[in-house]
C-alpha cells in the first residue's frame, strides 16, 4: 500500500469516526466504537475501498496512533474507533 492511499485512508477514517458517522449511514456505540464490518459495508456503498486489511494497515502505520481495534470475543466480532484528541 503507498502512503497517499494510506494517508487518504486515515483522513476519511478520522472523519467518519470522529465527526460524521451517519454520512455513511454508519451506528457507532456509545462509547464511539463501530462493528468494523458494518464500517467496510457503508464505506463500500458510498465508493470507498475498504478492507480489514487496509484498516490493519492504516491503523499499525500510523505513528500519532489515532485508532484502536478491538476483538469482542462474547459476539464474535471486531470493533474500531477513532482516539478522540484531548
Amino acid at each position: 500500500m503507498n502512503t497517499k492511499q494510506l494517508n487518504e485512508t486515515s483522513k476519511f477514517l478520522s472523519y467518519i469516526l470522529r465527526h460524521e458517522p451517519q454520512t455513511i449511514g454508519l451506528q457507532l456505540d456509545a462509547e464511539g466504537w463501530a462493528n468494523i464490518n458494518s464500517l467496510i459495508i457503508a464505506a463500500v456503498k458510498e465508493g470507498r475501498i475498504l478492507d480489514q486489511a487496509l484498516i490493519k494497515e492504516v491503523v499499525n502505520s500510523s505513528d500519532k496512533k489515532r485508532f484502536t481495534i478491538s476483538d469482542d470475543e462474547k459476539r464474535g466480532q471486531i470493533y474500531f474507533r477513532s482516539h478522540r484528541p484531548s
